[in-house]
Order: structure tokens, then sequence, then C-alpha cells
């Protein structure tokens, strides 16, 4: 495909052009007065290009990132980045071609993350359900809040012992530099996420979506969608993009 049309085909233009067209429904059912009778009362599209929507617009744009995970993106692309530049994801791609040296070393990774997985286990079983949350669920527990972090443990740990074991990692500096290696893309992905909260975030102002009837839970299911989808998009689109360079 063109690299021209690929580059319109990137996941932060299209969510602009979402937001662009939700901006413009707001505008034209605000002139058409579109309403609903709900359970609090009256509910009226409000439009973003009055003077209200645009106050709120300025306000709001740059503190809209902070209702996306950031944090918990950071956070994978660092995992990734520590499997990629240990060696341990190509690994795990040609196990039946590896050194022994590599192959002594796999074993001893998956070990680590066995163990680590054990620890898990018995962080949510275990007498103290240290894991789970006041009332035993895992709704709140530091499981459900902190599983990106223990997902980039289970990753970075066992590559951190495959780099090690490879002597991929001769020094600190090493092992830095690998976890550093996946970041490039992370801009892209940044910046669709900037796209993306705005996009969430206009679709709540604007009440489109409670006229349309979509829950609660249902906004929260789709906004993980429009977070997390373009990731493999993104990273598989960096990936050409340094292949054509």
């Amino acid at each position: 495909m063109n690299k021209r049309i690929t580059g319109w085909l990137h996941p932060a233009v299209i969510y602009l052009i979402l937001l662009i067209l939700v901006i413009l429904v707001s505008w034209i059912g605000s002139i058409m007065e579109i309403s609903r009778v709900g359970g609090n009362g009256e509910l009226a599209l409000r439009s973003v290009l009055g003077v209200p929507g645009l106050r709120w617009a300025v306000r709001t744009a740059a503190t809209c990132l902070g209702n996306a995970p950031v944090g918990n993106a950071l956070m994978l692309f660092i995992a990734i980045g520590a499997g990629r530049g240990s060696g341990l994801f190509r690994a795990l791609s040609r196990r039946r071609s590896l050194s022994p040296k590599e192959s002594t070393a796999f074993y001893i990774s998956m070990v680590v993350l066995a163990l680590y997985i054990c620890v898990i286990v018995l962080g949510v079983y275990a007498g103290s359900h240290l894991l789970l949350g006041i009332t035993g669920s895992l709704k709140g527990s530091p499981l459900y809040d902190g599983l990106m972090f223990l997902v980039m443990l289970g990753i970075g740990l066992p590559s951190l012992v495959y780099g090690l074991s490879t002597e991929t990692f001769r020094t600190a500096g090493d092992c830095v530099d690998a976890f550093c290696t996946i970041l490039p893309p992370f801009a892209h992905f940044l910046v669709t996420m900037l796209v993306a909260a705005q996009l969430l975030q206009t679709l709540e102002y604007t009440n489109i979506d409670a006229l349309l009837g979509i829950s609660d839970s249902a906004m929260r299911i789709i906004s993980f969608l429009v977070y997390w989808l373009p990731l493999p998009i993104i990273l598989v689109w960096c990936q050409k993009s340094r292949k054509e360079v």
C-alpha cells in the first residue's frame, strides 16, 4: 500500500477525524435542539462550538490525557522493550535453533517466570490475600489496579535474567537501553491516546453517549477498546516505517 495512504490510516488520524465528526454532530444536533427526557430530567445535546463548549474545550485540552491509561501504556512498552532488547522474544520464536548457552538462559528465565507466577497466585489465594481487595474481591484490589505493573514485572524479570545469562546485558546501562528500545513507538501511541482521550471526553460533554442510551459499563468497555486497539496497529506501523527507511 502507498506510504502516503497508510499515513492517513494512522489511528491518531482516524480518531481525529472521528473527533471532528462528533463536534459537527453536536453542533448540528444543538441547532435542531435534540434532547431526551430521562430519569434526571431533560437531557439536551450540547455543542462544542458554542461559547460554553469552546471554554470547556480550552480548559480541558491539557488535562484530558490524564484520563487515558498513559502510565499503564508506558509500563507495557518498557516490558516489551526488555523482552526485545534482551533477546528473549527472539528466543521464544526460534527455540529449536538456540545455542547451548541460549537454551540454558532460556530455561533459567522460564523458571524465574514460573516462580513469579507462583508468587502472584499465592498473593491471590494465600491466607493474607495480599493482592485482593479489602472485601476479598478483585474490584478495587491491588491485582486489578496494578495489573499492568505486574505484567511488566512478569516480562521484565525473565528478560533481565535471559539478557544477563547470555551476556547480552553486560552493564547496568545495557539493561536501561534495552528497556528503552521500544519507546519510539510509544510516542505514536501517546499522540493517539491524546486524541482518543479528547474524543471520549467530547462524547461525554456533548451527551451523545447518554442520548444514544450507552450505559456507564458499556462506555467503560468502549473506552478500553478505543485506548488499546491501536497498540498492535502502531507497533506494526512503526516496524514497517523502520524497514522502509
